[in-house]
């Protein structure tokens, strides 16, 4: 099987002018031809995202954007950071460097702007601070805690809109594109300002584009998400599986198809290089341990542990989000065979299943609501969507935890 999308006609995938030949011509079919469009969800989540903003904005943050960034004393100095950041006291969270880095993404110094970075790995995760730089004007102190939580408004919403063109591909109403950013661990990365709803979007464009046949744009997508978060390789080395094994197997020569991969894989080399020299160490060797270990064991052990400690509220969170990820991942799994998708797609959700199960301790038993766990989520929304099964229990469970994390998440910092 080739790593390309089956023909339109093999997909039974209907063009818009088609659809609408064989609509009804009554005002409610008239009006679901009128949602069926990527700007439904696209709306939907974008004003989801923007409610679920302003509630933590003035409920938890007392109306100052910079709580979300989530400085702490351990790494920010106050008298030195730019003027207005709040500071907690304390370690703070992951917010606080990418804030630092979004002020000048070049600057790799350890301490700079009154802030310290913890590890040299922080350095690797340039995407969404390049872009809230950017958003920002340039890195100007007042504009960049505005800038994140805007970046990161615009890629929820534009989950939804790439999760209904997914939809439409696969025969189904563009509703349905709901369906990706109802992960509900988005909703802390919204919240903390942190790298993986950009991230997201950048995977799913980059997929639909490799649908397309977009080599050159689908690689510099690709790029962008591993300049975000380093764990999206799955779906650069799923696209490199699949490219160099059907020049392997005689099926094609090397050529423009590579670019998917190689673009990605150069682009992530390159800054990889800057930071060694910038910092002495190699950014990715800094933290590539701390992430992953022997797979199943870290799951089995936070299961064992949330069960002992169950019925706390804090177990019971977690563990109502691992049935949820679970029932998603069991029911892509069982649909993965016969569901309309392309063979690195295939690929790319085996090989962010492997990563999932293999992930550290400290990410399995973390009570970030599985923040961390996006590629296998996403990946198993592709296959679900493309598939013919019938999907109402994933979403009815999904919708239940969703609206529990917003309201979780809107009213504790």
């Amino acid at each position: 099987m080739s790593g390309h999308l089956p023909r339109r006609r093999d997909l039974n995938i209907e063009s818009p002018v088609a659809r609408s030949r064989r609509q009804p011509s009554s005002e409610a079919a008239r009006s679901r031809g009128r949602l069926d469009s990527p700007a439904t969800p696209a709306a939907v989540a974008g004003l989801s995202g923007i409610a679920f903003v302003l509630a933590r904005l003035f409920l938890v943050a007392h109306g100052n954007i910079t709580r979300f960034v989530f400085a702490g004393s351990r790494f920010v100095n106050p008298a030195r950071a730019p003027k207005g950041l709040h500071v907690f006291h304390g370690t703070g969270y992951d917010g606080q460097f990418y804030y630092r880095l979004a002020l000048d993404p070049l600057d790799l110094s350890k301490t700079a702007f009154g802030i310290t970075f913890d590890r040299v790995f922080r350095v690797e995760r340039i995407g969404f601070p390049v872009l809230s730089w950017i958003v920002s004007g340039g890195g100007h102190a007042s504009a960049v805690p505005w800038a994140m939580v805007v970046v990161n408004l615009v890629a929820f919403a534009s989950l939804g809109w790439l999760g209904a063109i997914f939809a439409r591909d696969a025969g189904r109403h563009a509703v349905w594109g709901l369906l990706f950013p109802a992960f509900w661990g988005l909703l802390f990365s919204m919240g903390r300002d942190l790298p993986e709803v950009v991230a997201s979007a950048f995977l799913l464009a980059a997929l639909l584009l490799l649908r397309r046949r977009r080599w050159w744009a689908a690689g510099l997508l690709l790029a962008g998400a591993v300049l975000t978060i380093e764990t999206t390789f799955d779906v650069v080395l799923a696209v490199a599986v699949v490219s160099v094994a059907r020049v392997l197997w005689g099926r094609r020569r090397p050529g423009s198809e590579d670019l998917a991969w190689v673009i990605p894989v150069a682009s992530f080399g390159a800054w990889q290089l800057y930071g060694w020299e910038e910092t002495g160490k190699l950014p990715f060797r800094n933290g590539a341990g701390d992430n992953l270990a022997v797979p199943v064991v870290n799951m089995v052990r936070a299961v064992g542990h949330f069960l002992a400690t169950w019925p706390s509220s804090s177990s019971t969170i977690w563990l109502s989000e691992f049935a949820v990820l679970a029932v998603v991942t069991i029911v892509a799994a069982w649909s993965i065979s016969q569901s309309r998708v392309t063979l690195w797609e295939r690929v790319a959700w085996g090989i962010a299943l492997l990563v999932a199960l293999s992930l550290s301790k400290g990410i399995w038993s973390g009570r970030a609501d599985f923040r961390g766990f996006e590629d296998l989520y996403l990946l198993s929304a592709v296959v679900m969507v493309g598939s013919r099964r019938r999907l109402w229990i994933p979403v009815a469970l999904l919708g239940v935890l969703w609206a529990a994390t917003f309201v979780h998440r809107a009213i504790r910092l």
